[in-house]
């Protein structure tokens, strides 16, 4: 997957960094010791949400806390050099927390932001193909973004259409024993555990034994793992 981030993609980072950032502060300050020392609470969006965050230089871990950098400033500006990595675990952070928020949780419904900076973030979204605009001020999610709603509840695997027999065979077929038996389990008949688990280690169309990816990302084949899903969980 190619790493280095094109105008729209850095554009993207830059929305959703700021509109994260906003939503951390304004729903965190309040159970948090210091309005630059936030508490995650242990809860998913914020924890997600937070480490993605932490990436692109925003915040900072400290102990059990997330350090503000630059607390006094509405629009913090990204210092570091930002690979798609990055990119890709903000995009994890929006798509958990929207279910907390009231523009984004009808997931299959248009989204009509309120706000300035979650409008950028549609705007954004709409032009990496994340979104569509289907007004000046309306936006709907497309399928490019399946990966992030399929790991975080908010569409169904079923919605895509499953991969040919052949496909799923020969994708089962190279699948170590150890990887069949997780993926066939109870805990991954729960599909946005079974994405996570499978696209993982599905890298580049085959089973990386050594490695783990943690956020969604565009290589996710999201009708192979229907297919797989479905004869594994048949």
């Amino acid at each position: 997957m190619v790493e280095e981030l094109s105008k729209e993609e850095t554009a993207l980072l830059q929305a959703v960094a700021c509109w994260l950032r906003k939503e951390m502060l304004s729903h965190l300050v309040i159970v948090s010791p210091a309005p630059d020392l936030l508490h995650d609470l242990a809860q998913s969006n914020y924890e997600i949400s937070c480490a993605a965050l932490e990436r692109v230089g925003l915040l900072a871990s400290e102990d059990h806390y997330w350090r503000v950098l630059e607390p006094n400033k509405d629009q913090s500006t990204l210092a570091i050099p930002n690979q798609r990595s990055d990119l890709d675990h903000l995009l994890d952070g929006l798509a958990c927390h929207s279910h907390y928020v009231n523009e984004l949780y009808r997931h299959y419904e248009a989204v009509t932001p309120t706000e300035h900076a979650l409008q950028e973030v549609c705007s954004t979204m709409a032009a990496c193909g994340y979104m569509e605009a289907t007004s000046e001020r309306t936006f709907e999610w497309t399928n490019a973004f399946g990966p992030w709603l399929v790991r975080h509840g908010a569409w169904d695997l079923n919605d895509f259409e499953a991969a040919s027999q052949e496909e799923v065979n020969n994708a089962l077929a190279t699948l170590p024993n150890k990887a069949t038996e997780m993926l066939s389990g109870s805990l991954c008949r729960h599909k946005p555990h079974f994405v996570r688990c499978f696209f993982a280690q599905w890298i580049d169309g085959k089973w990386e034994k050594q490695e783990w990816r943690y956020a969604p990302n565009d290589d996710w084949d999201l009708e192979l793992a229907a297919g797989v899903y479905a004869q594994l969980h048949s």
